[in-house]
């Protein structure tokens, strides 16, 4: 059995190798969820995950597709599978990398193409302190082939567009029966926390973030970017990447070099993240709420704190949108590569899941 990823910490020569667990989750407290808007989920923010139902389809070749559903482009859908109504994904539908499937009359879906590895061990090793990110070394815990991509269009439905990640691809449900935890990684995505194909189940680790200056709870499942998919613990599909053309795209911001120290309570960015201190805490550009143009495939924009700014104590924490705009306007915050801040060309797909009231 593949193990959990590296358990701890340690310094390894000039660089620090540690387990990306404490990437995606910490500490609960006694936060509630004040909207959700993934309704076919239920939250448990004390253990930070959500449980959605587990599906099982196929490839039209035979094997077994084990997945779950969480966005879709068409609002009667949304309504009926209690999805998240996302119509800007209809833009992907006539993309290379949107996969077509078929639905029975029970819902039952059979994929014409994909397939996800999910035997590699996560690996990631952080670069050398001050400056941790960028990563020395970033290895993706699984990975799609040049068919996979997380967007299906179906067929026979109208050409409805949903958002269907891989959870487990070509095993029986008694590989994947990991109903009490501790599943193994090498047959399922590492934001697993439990699956229970028995009961139709899995619960997925939930990401920490910021909209509109209110925290966010959301799910990654995967990225365009092998070092993006590893520090997120998702899948590496390198096919997603013509998503970023279409416009059905959110943007959201990753801090590199916010203030660190785990109890700062301005602390942000991957360096911080990297260093093992918590999540990197991103900011999606302009969510408030569900609307014409939402999207979970979301354009990472890097932003990095100027020498002037971090001198003058202006670095701060960032919860919102316009916020980071405004002091990327005044040169505060730029692009690593320097100019204000814009797209990296990497992607995620990162369905929200509710706001919370810490």
């Amino acid at each position: 059995m593949k193990s959990s990823k590296l358990l701890g910490k340690y310094v390894c020569g000039s660089a620090m190798a540690l387990s990306v667990s404490f990437l995606l989750t910490k500490a609960s407290s006694a936060a509630n969820i004040t909207k959700l808007f993934l309704t076919s989920g239920q939250v448990d923010l004390a253990r930070e995950v959500v449980r959605l139902p587990l599906h099982r389809g196929r490839l039209s070749s035979g094997e077994t597709v084990w997945f779950v559903l969480t966005d879709v482009s068409d609002f009667d859908t949304s309504r009926k599978m209690g999805l998240t109504w996302a119509p800007s994904l209809s833009k992907a539908k006539d993309l290379p990398s949107t996969r077509v499937a078929e639905m029975d009359e029970s819902n039952n879906f059979t994929f014409k193409s994909g397939r996800v590895d999910f035997s590699p061990v996560q690996t990631l090793t952080a670069g050398k302190a001050p400056n941790f990110f960028p990563p020395w070394l970033a290895r993706a815990g699984s990975v799609g082939d040049a068919h996979y991509s997380p967007l299906v269009r179906v067929a026979n439905r109208n050409d409805i567009v949903f958002n269907a990640p891989m959870i487990a691809f070509n095993v029986g449900p008694e590989k994947i029966s990991f109903c009490g935890g501790n599943p193994d990684y090498s047959v399922v995505t590492d934001s697993v926390a439990n699956i229970c194909p028995d009961n139709g189940t899995v619960d997925l680790k939930l990401r920490f973030g910021f909209a509109d200056g209110k925290h966010l709870r959301y799910l990654s499942f995967d990225a365009n970017s092998e070092r993006s998919a590893a520090l997120e613990a998702s899948t590496f599909a390198p096919a997603e990447s013509d998503i970023l053309k279409s416009g059905a795209t959110e943007i959201i911001y990753t801090i590199v070099n916010g203030r660190t120290g785990r109890n700062d309570p301005e602390r942000q960015g991957l360096d911080s993240a990297l260093k093992g201190e918590g999540p990197s805490l991103d900011i999606l550009a302009q969510f408030k709420e569900i609307s014409a143009g939402y999207s979970p495939m979301w354009d990472v924009q890097l932003a990095e704190w100027t020498k002037e700014a971090i001198e003058k104590n202006q670095r701060k924490l960032v919860t919102d949108g316009d916020d980071l705009t405004a002091k990327s306007e005044a040169g505060l915050l730029v692009s690593p590569g320097g100019g204000p801040v814009r797209t990296t060309g990497i992607l995620v797909n990162c369905p929200v899941v509710g706001f919370t009231n810490e």
